[in-house]
């Protein structure tokens, strides 16, 4: 009875879809993109199906937050951006109670060895691409790597930006202006006149529409065994990561950086500058705080390997009935020179030289 009170009075808390659309049109007037409206809406809804007819209250968003992690289908990172979604859709609606916390994650210090493009393996792709006559695919990627683009902003890559030698980009709500090389401007400027396009985009469909990500993605996927490079490292933002290293090393920058990549935070610029484990573990070793063993080992197990050996040998005279007791007993029961008169009998034995340390 107390449940079905609670589902009655939190359907007047229920997701409709004229909600759903409606914050669809305020994030269309907020200008964000159209990737992302679409993972908000995506986000959205996944928490309406969850809740179904019952409607909403803190619990059950609680709950829905619970169920993103013991799924195991997603990231932590990845339950947390879902989250934050939920979150500005329900301030959208006036329903700040029911909001809830991401999950705390501790910052990464190293990026994964298998999800790392390297510069040599990013010219094994342009080598590959150059090797299939993927002519626009070679200086795409040139482009990307080059300039730190993304894959979205392709579409202001136009013969006139590339004559100026500087692209303007909208995106994000943010205008920001991206500096060609000269020799990647000149490069493209032929591409551009080998291909017939005298203006407009450069890097264009049939159709003359501009690239999109999951063409890009695949026709990248389709360099990697030829060109002998993991598939997991490869994918057009890796590029922009591989763009944002370089140039770090370079520049030392961190701010500059940040402008030229068209982040409002530098915390995410730091994202892209996080090394590789093999990268990190060298750093470590130029602290140089744990200095060489030599041969602590070796003198630590002659100690342990004297004491268990007189053990041994005390056990045997007790018992009396080892032919070795005659060697001890020669030596008037020393234990010390039992152990090697012990040796000099087994050396004489195998005919060759032992240290008597060791071989006990």
């Amino acid at each position: 009875m107390v449940q079905n009170k609670k589902i009655e009075e939190n359907r007047e808390y229920r997701i409709t879809e004229e909600m759903v659309e409606d914050y669809r049109i305020h994030l269309v007037k907020e200008e964000k993109s159209k990737s992302t409206i679409e993972k908000y809406i995506r986000n959205i809804r996944k928490l309406k199906a969850y809740a179904m007819e019952q409607g909403l209250d803190k619990d059950i968003v609680a709950d829905y937050k619970k169920s993103l992690l013991e799924g195991g289908r997603y990231k932590v990172s990845s339950i947390n951006s879902m989250l934050i979604d939920i979150n500005q859709f329900l301030e959208h609606q006036g329903w700040y109670e029911f909001r809830v916390k991401t999950y705390k994650v501790q910052k990464a210090m190293f990026y994964p060895d298998n999800k790392y493009l390297s510069k040599e393996e990013y010219k094994k792709l342009l080598k590959e691409a150059r090797k299939k006559g993927k002519i626009r695919l070679y200086f795409l990627l040139e482009t990307l790597a080059a300039t730190g683009m993304r894959v979205s902003e392709l579409s202001f890559l136009t013969v006139e930006a590339v004559r100026e030698g500087s692209v303007v980009i909208y995106s994000k709500g943010k205008v920001r202006a991206v500096l060609l090389p000269p020799e990647l401007q000149k490069q493209l400027l032929l591409y551009a006149e080998q291909k017939g396009i005298r203006t407009g985009i450069v890097f264009r469909t049939r159709s003359g529409n501009a690239v999109n990500r999951s063409n890009v993605w695949r026709e990248m996927k389709n360099l990697c065994e030829g060109a002998g490079v993991n598939l997991e490292k490869v994918f057009p933002h890796n590029l922009r990561h591989l763009f944002a290293q370089c140039f770090y090393q370079v520049k030392k920058d961190l701010e500059e950086l940040a402008d030229i990549l068209g982040h409002s935070s530098i915390e995410t610029t730091r994202i892209y500058l996080i090394t590789t484990g093999k990268e990190h573990k060298k750093e470590l070793e130029k602290m140089d705080m744990v200095p060489p063993l030599g041969d602590i080992f070796s003198r630590e197990g002659s100690r342990k390997s004297l004491g268990i050996r007189n053990k041994e040998i005390k056990n045997r005279n007790k018992k009396g009935n080892n032919p070795k007791n005659k060697i001890c007993s020669a030596n008037n029961g020393c234990i010390g020179s039992q152990i090697l008169a012990e040796f000099d009998h087994r050396k004489s034995i195998a005919g060759k030289k032992i240290n008597p340390l060791h071989s006990v």
